[in-house]
């Protein structure tokens, strides 16, 4: 009897002592969550392979938190409308202490100032392992934030497209561009304009070839004016008085035969 007492009482102080074991760690780990972590969530109008509950949340290369939950807009929120329930919801849990400037800021308003100043969530692969992770950064070019058809419970962060997804629509819109453009038009305006400027050309030489002599002409001309001018000038320099009369006057009546 004493030793059934005894393993009783060891029992009881076990069950005990891992009960209390137990019931610290779920209050600590509930003081933690909500003290330590600050709830968001984006969307992605694509799919998320390689993204899992685990994956890395990177803020400008700063891992900052973790994806928490995948499912869809539609299982989430039942006022989303027929277009928005097939997108993918992804609630992302930060690490509250690199999500504030200081102790006294609610991470929840320094998430949604970022937000306000751009902050946009891309869901980039890792490399050849095709995991995933989500990269929070401010995209170069300002992107229009979709108006969305549910009311999201935590701050939302708008989705970027990766760099994949904009190299293959601006890859899409140039090849609709050139299946717009008519070659056969275009060439055949390239021929005329070509066509047209050979003629010019011709008749710019033609021109030329037709007004050739005609200068000749005037060129021989003027340098024949040229050359009695200077011979004037010459006569004038060795006789001035041929200004005011001329070189052979005529003879006076009273000697004249």
């Amino acid at each position: 009897m004493a030793n059934h007492a005894s393993y009783s009482k060891i029992g009881f102080a076990v069950v005990a002592g891992v009960a209390a074991i137990v019931a610290t760690l779920i209050y600590i780990g509930g003081m933690s969550s909500g003290k330590d972590v600050v709830f968001a969530e984006t969307y992605s109008d694509s799919p998320v392979s390689g993204l899992s509950v685990g994956s890395d949340v990177n803020f400008r290369g700063v891992k900052v938190g973790e994806v928490r939950y995948i499912s869809f807009v539609g299982s989430e929120y039942g006022e989303a409308t027929e277009g928005d329930v097939a997108k993918i919801h992804i609630l992302i849990a930060f690490t509250t202490k690199k999500m504030r400037r200081n102790d006294d800021e609610d991470p929840e308003d320094h998430l949604r100032d970022l937000v306000r100043r751009g902050l946009r969530a891309t869901v980039t692969s890792s490399g050849v392992t095709g995991l995933s992770r989500i990269e929070l950064n401010f995209p170069r070019t300002a992107q229009e934030t979709a108006k969305i058809s549910w009311h999201p419970r935590n701050v939302c962060i708008p989705p970027a497209p990766s760099m994949l997804e904009s190299f293959s629509e601006a890859a899409t819109k140039f090849i609709s561009q050139l299946n717009r453009m008519d070659f056969v038009t275009a060439w055949s305006n390239i021929s005329s304009v070509a066509e047209s400027a050979a003629k010019i050309a011709g008749n710019v030489e033609d021109l030329v070839s037709s007004g050739k002599s005609g200068v000749e002409s005037i060129v021989r001309d003027i340098e024949d004016a040229a050359s009695k001018v200077r011979e004037l000038t010459s006569e004038l320099k060795e006789n001035p008085s041929l200004l005011i009369r001329p070189n052979d006057p005529d003879p006076l009546p009273e000697t004249a035969k």
